[in-house]
């Protein structure tokens, strides 16, 4: 067995104890220590700060001197997180992102006030500081300090998932584009979720209109949140229609932000550094967006969803309104393919880690 195969192995015994022990109600702790602290880190939608003080768990589990505090990095956080971590919160149907505690610790040395003062929510930060200064005070009890944090944190994981899981819908397949239309606009308007939100329908609207029309071609881009750039993914767009052989005939911004020249900027040295790369002419890209999110250089069109068009040296960006666009895909959709896209819809949304707030919603436009 490797040396990485023998981490991995000790991470797994770790988590499996301390997992059993926060299910067994005969575990009791004394939380008045930290019990402040940790319930700040579940006040909050960043979801990278309790999965970062569960990959300093284990570090200090794995080894006695490591010391998150001055060097987070020593106990190869991405390793173990991405690796066993994640394996274990997947098979456990625990919330978790991609890549939560990489995002929130990116760029630091230790988790100290000068790492939570540059972070946001920075007063949720402060606690997770607390937390670790907590268990990493020496003394005879620091073992015992460590597991209960553990626990500790387990067993509201525990709790949230399951309220997470309440949430959960049934539906009833329907065709209808009216009512599609309506559960996508509340949707958008009222639990956006960073962006995610309008970038999930876009894609699956694009996805199921080209299936059920047997087009033949590719829609990439629904597995992407929206905090995925495209230089990250690799593709010069949010959501992209391809030929089966991978060329990209048609780019998608899907945005509820302001498309402004910043914007525009990054979209563009993305496309350029996508072109190069792959030898590839893209010079079109089509933006879905509120009117309120048109850059104010934008050449009007003087239509109502084509809103009009914007050129960036040598890329024209083409502005389609959100709401006009998702109603005029349903309408051009086979019955079978609305079908589909509620179904796709339903089970991103019945999906552990999507946002609670997208998922209460859904569940209250379903109840009327």
């Amino acid at each position: 067995m490797s040396a990485i195969e023998d981490r991995n192995e000790c991470v797994r015994n770790i988590l499996d104890s301390l997992y059993e022990k926060a299910v067994n109600a005969n575990v009791v702790i004394d939380e008045s220590s930290y019990k402040n602290s940790l319930e700040k880190l579940f006040s909050t939608t960043a979801w990278g700060f309790r999965e970062i003080l569960l990959v300093v768990i284990i570090g200090m589990r794995l080894d006695p001197d490591f010391k998150a505090s001055t060097g987070l990095y020593s106990c190869n956080p991405r390793a173990i997180y991405e690796g066993p971590i994640k394996e274990f919160l997947i098979e456990k149907e625990i919330p978790h992102r991609k890549s939560g505690p990489l995002n929130v610790a990116k760029a630091t040395v230790g988790l100290d006030m000068t790492w939570a003062a540059q972070r946001r929510p920075s007063d949720v930060a402060t606690e997770v500081v607390k937390l670790v200064n907590y268990m990493e005070t020496d003394g005879s009890d620091k073992e015992t300090r460590i597991n209960n944090v553990g626990i500790s944190l387990f067993r509201r994981l525990i709790t949230y998932s399951n309220n997470i899981e309440a949430l959960s819908i049934t539906i009833e397949p329907t065709s209808d584009p009216k009512f599609l239309f309506h559960l996508c606009y509340e949707l958008i308007t009222k639990a956006p979720d960073a962006g995610n939100t309008p970038q999930k329908i876009a894609a699956f609207l694009l996805k199921n209109y080209h299936i059920f029309l047997h087009t033949g071609v590719i829609v990439t881009g629904e597995d992407d949140r929206a905090s995925v750039t495209s230089t990250t993914s690799k593709k010069p767009g949010d959501i992209n229609e391809e030929t089966p052989e991978g060329v990209i005939s048609k780019v998608y911004e899907v945005t509820v932000k302001h498309f402004d020249l910043a914007r525009i900027r990054d979209s563009y040295d993305c496309v350029s550094i996508y072109n190069d790369a792959k030898n590839e002419n893209i010079h079109e890209i089509i933006v879905i967006c509120r009117k309120e999110d048109c850059p104010s250089e934008m050449k009007p069109s003087g239509l109502h969803s084509y809103l009009g068009s914007y050129a960036y040296q040598d890329i024209l960006y083409y502005f389609w309104d959100i709401y006009e666009w998702m109603s005029n895909m349903l309408q051009r959709m086979t019955n079978e393919g609305r079908m589909g896209f509620y179904l796709n819809l339903n089970s991103y949304i019945d999906d552990i880690n999507t946002s609670e707030n997208v998922k209460k919603l859904w569940k209250k436009l379903h109840e009327n």
